[in-house]
């Protein structure tokens, strides 16, 4: 019967939605939002893409291993060096009162309009009071408007 049970259960969790999907299961600890800074650019332009981390009470984000960011091959927008982060000096983790910033630039030529840019943010977070981390490979997308 348990050899069943075990059965049962391996076959419902390879058949959940989540797993058909291939996405990461969103992360209850920390949430992050993806700011384009400006949200208008021309080609040939830069701009900053500011990783905003808003952890739970009791979580922290490690500064090392740092912050990656990287974007789908196929995007108009490259990075430029890498992402700058700042350190709480009182904890030595990355301070959640401060964005990551990620120097980007608009290739040319990209056509006028609305692009969307998917990515991905890989990050560390541990729980202070029970002693655990984990990795958090989260994909994410966001709309730049590109001007003539």
């Amino acid at each position: 019967m348990h050899r069943l049970n075990f059965h049962t259960a391996i076959f419902l969790l390879l058949v959940s939605p989540a797993a058909l999907a291939g996405d990461p299961s969103p992360n209850d600890y920390v949430r992050l939002e993806v700011r384009p800074a400006p949200a208008t650019m021309r080609p040939g332009s830069s701009g900053v893409i500011e990783l905003h981390f808003f952890p739970a009470g009791g979580i922290h984000v490690n500064a090392d291993p740092t912050v990656q960011f990287s974007l789908d091959s196929a995007s108009a927008l490259q990075l430029t060096g890498k992402p700058a982060m700042t350190t709480d000096t009182s904890t030595g983790y990355l301070s959640a009162a401060v964005p990551v910033k990620q120097n980007v630039a608009l290739r040319k030529p990209t056509a006028p309009g609305s692009l969307t840019v998917k990515g991905t943010v890989t990050y560390f977070y541990c729980s202070d009071s029970e002693g655990w981390c984990n990795r958090q490979k989260q994909p994410v997308e966001f709309t730049i408007v590109v001007t003539p």
